[in-house]
């Protein structure tokens, strides 16, 4: 059983460094040719203004894990040469994604954050929810 879980928890690191690695390293190309003009995050809403390029990428590479989505989910998306927009504020699933960044911040911070011992209170992220999926799944008891 303890092989079972050091594979899953190797796995799952696995799959987090490689899409983290991804979205920097498509961060960084495009940066290199000329597709984005800075390497400082503009346009943050709900981060705190100094967040770094790279912990927006960290960020952004959880929940696309978290909800099974890429950037275009709720990032606009130019038609015509299908670049991303990532400072635009044109998709509405933007702003319910800030919404529930929001909501989760609360969780952990408030609710969680009061109960000292965190041991038994580890902090949640949109997966918690989403499972994965786009869209959380129904709950059906057993």
């Amino acid at each position: 059983m303890l092989q079972r879980s050091s594979l899953w928890l190797a796995s799952g690191l696995l799959g987090f460094l490689t899409v983290t690695g991804a979205l920097v390293a498509e961060g960084y190309a495009a940066e290199a040719e000329g597709q984005v003009t800075t390497t400082k995050p503009t346009n943050l809403k709900v981060f705190p203004k100094d967040t770094s390029l790279q912990d927006v990428y960290t960020r952004m590479a959880q929940m696309q894990r978290d909800l099974g989505v890429q950037c275009g989910f709720c990032h606009e998306q130019d038609p015509d040469t299908k670049q991303i927009e990532y400072a635009s504020d044109e998709n509405p699933r933007k702003e319910t994604a800030r919404a529930m960044i929001r909501m989760t911040q609360d969780i952990n911070e408030k609710y969680l954050g009061s109960l000292g011992d965190r041991q038994y209170a580890p902090p949640i992220t949109c997966g918690n929810c989403h499972l994965g999926q786009m869209h959380p799944p129904a709950f059906e008891g057993k």
